[in-house]
C-alpha cells in the first residue's frame, strides 16, 4: 500500500492538524477497531520535530475510519516556521503498519495584531 500524498498547512498556535478518513478502493471506510495511529513531523533533514509519542494526539473513530490529529499548544508553538515533512500510519492490533498519508507540513507563524 502506497500512502496518499497530501500537503498540510499548519497555523502555529492552533491545536488542529488534520482529519484523515481511511477508505478501501470502493470508498467504504475501513473499520479501525483495534488500530493505533502514528504521526511523525520531521524537518527536511530528517530531525524529529513532533510525533504521537509526545506532542501529537491521534483520536480514532473506528467505525468511520476517521483519524483526527491534534497537537498540544506547547508542541505546536515549538515547531519552527517553514516547510517540513510528515507521515501518518495506521497500525493493526497484529502489528502490521499501513502507511496512510504523507507530504509536506508547512508551519505558518502566528499572526499578530497590533492596535
Amino acid at each position: 500500500m502506497n500512502p496518499l500524498l497530501h500537503d498540510i498547512s499548519y497555523y502555529r498556535g492552533t491545536t488542529d492538524i488534520a482529519s484523515i478518513e481511511w477508505q478501501d478502493q470502493s470508498g467504504t471506510p475501513v473499520n479501525l477497531t483495534g488500530y493505533a495511529a502514528h504521526c511523525y513531523v520531521r524537518s527536511a533533514a530528517g530531525t524529529m520535530l513532533a510525533s504521537t509519542a509526545s506532542e501529537i494526539t491521534a483520536t480514532i473513530t473506528a467505525a468511520s475510519g476517521l483519524i483526527v490529529l491534534t497537537i498540544t499548544d506547547a508542541g505546536g508553538r515549538g515547531l519552527p516556521a517553514g516547510v517540513h515533512v510528515y507521515d501518518v500510519w495506521a497500525v493493526s492490533s497484529g502489528g502490521i503498519d499501513y502507511p496512510l498519508v504523507s507530504g509536506s507540513f508547512t508551519v505558518i507563524p502566528e499572526q499578530r495584531s497590533y492596535a
